[in-house]
């Protein structure tokens, strides 16, 4: 049972080595730090979104593929391909 043990222990051991170097990885940390987009802030980006499903709502009425292209359509000009 001791010998069961000191395996259980060792593995343990150098499993906890294996996550503090992967911890200590410079690549992921600098992929974390960086935001999505800077681009627009919180209200720009709310507004964007309550035009483009104003623009999809237009398209409902429509059928078919004029449907289809209305919908294509939105999606171009609010960039949400």
């Amino acid at each position: 049972m001791t010998k069961l043990m000191s395996i259980l222990a060792a593995g343990a051991f150098a499993l906890s080595l294996n996550g503090a170097a992967f911890a200590a990885d410079p690549k992921d940390q600098d992929q974390s730090q960086k935001p999505q987009d800077q681009t627009t802030n919180p209200a720009d980006q709310a507004k964007q979104d309550q035009d483009y499903l104003a623009a999809l709502k237009k398209c409902e009425n429509q059928q078919g593929d004029a449907k289809q292209k209305c919908i294509d359509q939105a999606k171009q000009k609010f960039n949400r391909m």
